[in-house]
C-alpha cells in the first residue's frame, strides 16, 4: 500500500493528540498537520492537498459538514472522515450527503481509526460496526432524496404506529396498545403511506421493519 496522507482537524488538543498517537503506529500515514476550526482546516486542505482529512463534525468557524462541502463543491480530491461523538441517524446521512467516506464514533477511534483510513483510502466507504444498520436508510434516501423530509412530517403518533408496525403487529394488536380503534390505525397506515410515497399491500410493513431500529 502507499503512503497516505492526512491532516486532523478537532478544537480538543487533547483529542487530537490522541489521534496522533494512533496515527504514528502506522509508518504509512504521513500526518501533514492539525487544525483547531474548521477554517483552519479548510485553508489547510488547500495547501496541503492530503489525500484524507480526519475532521470533528462540530468545530468553530466551519464545522466539519461545512468543510466536506466546500471541499466537495470546489471539486479537491481529498476524501473525509469524519470523528464524532453523534451517534443519531441523521448525522450520519448528513454526512454522507456531503460527500465523506467514513464515520467513526470517537469512543471506537483506537480501535477503527488506522482501519478505516486504509479503506477510505482505497476508494471505499467506512462506517463503524455499531452503526452499520444505517447504511440501509442512506441507500433509501439516494433513491428519494425527499424520504427524510417525509418521515420529518409524521406526527407522533405515526411514528409510534410505525415502530410498532416494524415489530410486526398487527392493526388490532396496536389499536388494543394505544386505546383506539382498529379503523383508527388503518387511518394512520394510509396517510403514512402517502407522505412516504409507498404503495402497495406490504409497503409500509417493509420501510417500517427497514427503520425499526432507527424510529
Amino acid at each position: 500500500m502507499q503512503d497516505i496522507t492526512v491532516i486532523i482537524a478537532d478544537d480538543h488538543p487533547i483529542f487530537r493528540a490522541g489521534v496522533r498517537e494512533i496515527l504514528f503506529t502506522n509508518s504509512l500515514i504521513h500526518l501533514l498537520g492539525e487544525a483547531g476550526d474548521g477554517l483552519a482546516a479548510y485553508q489547510m486542505i488547500l495547501a496541503h492537498r492530503p489525500q484524507i482529512a480526519i475532521l470533528d463534525l462540530e468545530m468553530p468557524i466551519l464545522s466539519g459538514l461545512d468543510v466536506c462541502q466546500k471541499v466537495l463543491k470546489e471539486k479537491h480530491q481529498t476524501e473525509f472522515i469524519i470523528l464524532t461523538m453523534h451517534k443519531e441517524k441523521t448525522y450520519y446521512l448528513e454526512a454522507v450527503k456531503a460527500g465523506v467516506k467514513g464515520y467513526l464514533l470517537k469512543d471506537n477511534a483506537s480501535d477503527d481509526l488506522i482501519k478505516c483510513i486504509e479503506a477510505v483510502a482505497k476508494g471505499n466507504q467506512y462506517l463503524v460496526q455499531q452503526l452499520r444498520h444505517f447504511q440501509d436508510v442512506s441507500h433509501i434516501n439516494e433513491k428519494d432524496e425527499h424520504l427524510e423530509i417525509a418521515i420529518r412530517q409524521l406526527t407522533a403518533t405515526e411514528k409510534i404506529i410505525l415502530k410498532l408496525i416494524g415489530e410486526g403487529k398487527t392493526s388490532v394488536e396496536i389499536s388494543q396498545m394505544l386505546f383506539v380503534s382498529p379503523n383508527t390505525v388503518d387511518n394512520h397506515r394510509s396517510n403514512m403511506s402517502k407522505k412516504l410515497n409507498l404503495e402497495g399491500k406490504n409497503s409500509l410493513l417493509k420501510f417500517a421493519m427497514g427503520l425499526k431500529h432507527q424510529l
